[in-house]
């Protein structure tokens, strides 16, 4: 069976290889579109972590493939067997498409999906947001009874208007009786005074929430998918359409072939990028930092690939 993949490849090289990279790219989709979100990320975690399960497969695979199977036991005491001529290799496979892309346009998506992680909520902040929106926190206006301390005034300026924050009490219309309920930062434009209409947000049927001057806060990622949509957007697209461009069959066909001086660093920095992404993805703290070593992982794709990339370019003739 080995033979039929050509050397240093078989049936489990290719089933490993293929089930590392679907699982990495589950992983990115999940968490660019926010399967979970807040944490603890688990389905976005559990993908990655097979993901590194399976890379270590494909490594495993990718040996037996290139040393063969061990002989069986007892084989050294039989005689030696006829010498044949050895069969002609077949011709290598030609790659197809899908790693053309995948490799081309992985980096980027891999780098922002690290991004929209860090940026990820926290639980506590994420529950609370799911309870508001369950409970109906919608906008409403109220009428102001009294202030509670002094307004505090921002005076106009070239980019904005004047306009006045003040720790209020205003007298919101519950479901179960109008109730006077005190409301922090009330923005207004002018100076407030008793019976002011001022902007609240409350859920009529759930006083015990209180009242905000803010909707629910909207899940950071869905902001930083969109910046990064606009900004690095077309830098991607052009990026990932100059490798798929320049990558040659025979670069991909070396891309496949396990070369451990190569893949064993390149697999190493890519598997650092997965720890440094759990301090947020499961929301613990390491030396005091949590959203640090997330920034930093997403750093860690361009590495990998770069670190290939040069390998191939100081050694051309390396897994051919």
């Amino acid at each position: 069976m080995r033979d039929a993949y050509g050397p240093g490849r078989s049936r489990w090289t290719t089933t490993t290889g293929t089930l590392m990279v679907a699982s990495a790219l589950g992983a990115i989709a999940c968490a660019l579109v926010g399967v979970s979100p807040y944490p603890p990320l688990t389905v976005e975690v559990g993908l990655a972590g097979a993901s590194a399960f399976f890379a270590g497969c494909w490594v495993v695979a990718s040996y037996r493939a290139r040393v063969g199977p061990p002989a069986p036991w007892g084989a050294l005491d039989k005689p030696p067997a006829t010498v044949t001529r050895p069969a002609k290799p077949p011709a290598p496979r030609r790659p197809g498409n899908l790693l053309r892309y995948v490799f081309a346009f992985g980096v980027p998506l891999a780098t922002a999906a690290a991004l929209v992680v860090a940026f990820t909520v926290s639980g506590e902040e994420g529950r609370r947001a799911e309870r508001l929106q369950r409970a109906g926190w919608e906008h409403h206006e109220v009428s102001i009874v009294r202030l509670t301390g002094p307004p505090d005034h921002t005076p106009p300026s070239d980019d904005t208007d004047g306009y006045y924050n003040t720790d209020v009490i205003v007298r919101v219309p519950y479901e179960s009786g109008p109730r006077d309920v005190t409301l922090e930062a009330a923005y207004t434009r002018e100076a407030p005074e008793p019976g002011m209409a001022v902007d609240t947000y409350y859920s009529p049927g759930h006083p015990e929430l209180g009242v905000g001057s803010r909707p629910v806060p909207e899940h950071m990622g869905v902001f930083v998918l969109v910046m990064l949509a606009i900004v690095g957007g077309p830098w991607f697209i052009i990026g990932g359409a100059l490798i798929k461009t320049q990558a040659k069959p025979e670069d991909l066909r070396r891309l496949r072939r396990f070369h451990p001086a190569t893949h064993l660093p390149a697999l190493a920095i890519l598997l650092a990028g997965l720890v440094l992404l759990l301090p947020v993805a499961l929301e613990f703290e390491v030396a005091g930092l949590r959203r640090l070593p997330a920034f930093l992982a997403s750093l860690t794709p361009g590495l990998a690939v770069t670190w290939v990339v040069r390998r191939f370019w100081d050694h051309p003739r390396l897994g051919a």
